[in-house]
């Protein structure tokens, strides 16, 4: 389906997530709160100061998600903009 799509993030994840490959589902998408989200937790440093996934998805990669998102949406005409 052309609203999801297979991606490998290009940076660490938490351990307990694994760093395999991640499915893009851009029919199933949700709003959510900037005061619900947090940042990655990726563990601690030998000083007990917590480390955090800082990084961003290339641009390319988010293309893809909000293409998946456009075609989820029934927008697929809008792909061409991107």
């Amino acid at each position: 389906m052309p609203f999801n799509k297979l991606i490998e993030i290009p940076f660490e994840m938490p351990k307990s997530w694994g760093n395999a490959e991640r499915w893009i589902k851009g029919d199933m998408i949700n709003a959510v709160g900037f005061h619900r989200v947090d940042l990655l937790r990726l563990g601690k440093t030998s000083t007990g100061k917590r480390i955090y996934q800082m990084e961003a998805l290339p641009d390319e990669l988010f293309k893809i998600v909000r293409r998946c998102v456009l075609h989820g949406m029934g927008l697929s005409t809008l792909t061409k903009y991107l």
